[in-house]
């Protein structure tokens, strides 16, 4: 099968081959005819990762797919051949074919694209599980910060089906589009403040990162949030990353790290249906390798305002 791969030996720390074996079912597991795959920035983070790094080398590249199920380990009664997928796959995407653990994917929302479909697993569920994190429910005040990227673009979208008020930020010329979200407020961060008052019981925050280039929003847990109220974020400072892989029992956390579930994904395809939340496709990449490093590039300068998907086949 075709796929693009890690190999480090190669130019850019990337090679297309046509010749990759095509996976075998395992048990617990369903193997996919992929139909589409999106890019999340871990994916060119991964190869400079400790012991990681080495690991996926010779894998598949990505984590999201959407297809249709070509073969069912015999222990697995919840997904049938035909049925189209939406979900994760740790064994890599940008391929023709990907074997996913059958608690990882969840059926496809009907009235959407396959790459549409493939632009939601890590973004949704990142920022589902943030907000639930965050105890986000009807008639929250929700902070959203960083509105108009990936999972920000989401976190807007997800925090108004949960039922809460969203105020999120952006630069001027994504106010539109973070409007369209459905925020409530929109602070336009090149000239406007965010106001203190009337506080929030939520702050999800998809920008503070170690990078200096960053705004550090966390002062803001101090002057913006209610007593009693959540900050999560899905980035942080050295010192927030250590707390996050420490036993809970010894220290808390605020960062949230997307756990593959059915479930979750269920109940974001339900969302989908339903017209609540839309994927946020910036742009539809061809399958190959220069296609690949096309979208490393746009997701290391930090200012996609949607999913760089792949079209991998019919």
């Amino acid at each position: 099968m075709r796929a693009v791969l890690y190999d480090s030996g190669a130019e850019g720390g990337l090679v297309e081959r046509g010749d990759v074996p095509k996976p075998e079912v395992g048990p617990g597991q369903v193997l996919v005819r992929v139909r589409a795959a999106a890019v999340n920035p871990v994916d060119y983070k991964l190869p400079g990762m400790p012991i990681v790094g080495r690991s996926v080398q010779g894998r598949p590249v990505g984590l999201d797919l959407a297809g249709i199920v070509e073969a069912v380990a015999p222990d697995v009664s919840v997904l049938n051949v035909g049925d189209e997928v939406f979900g994760n796959c740790s064994r890599g995407t940008i391929a023709e074919f990907a074997c996913a653990d059958a608690d990882k994917v969840a059926k496809k929302p009907a009235k959407i694209s396959f790459e549409e479909a493939a632009a939601l697993p890590t973004v949704a569920l990142t920022s589902l599980q943030s907000l639930v994190k965050g105890g986000v429910g009807e008639g929250s005040r929700v902070l959203v910060l960083g509105g108009s990227g990936g999972c920000g673009a989401m976190g807007v979208q997800i925090a108004k089906a949960m039922g809460a008020h969203v105020t999120s930020n952006c630069s001027a010329r994504n106010v539109g589009a973070v409007k369209n979200h459905g925020a409530d407020v929109v602070v336009d961060y090149s000239s406007q403040e965010i106001l203190a008052e009337p506080k929030f019981d939520c702050i999800y925050d998809t920008v503070t990162s170690p990078d200096s280039g960053d705004t550090n929003y966390q002062p803001l847990i101090r002057t913006h949030l209610k007593t009693g109220g959540e900050y999560v974020c899905i980035n942080g400072f050295m010192s927030d990353w250590v707390r996050a892989f420490m036993p809970r029992w010894l220290c808390s956390s605020s960062m949230v790290m997307a756990k593959h579930s059915k479930s979750d994904l269920e109940r974001i395809a339900k969302w989908v249906d339903e017209g609540k939340i839309r994927p946020q496709v910036q742009e539809v990449l061809p399958f190959s390798k220069d296609g690949v490093f096309k979208s490393f590039e746009a997701l290391k300068g930090r200012r996609a305002t949607g999913k760089l998907v792949f079209s991998i086949g019919q």
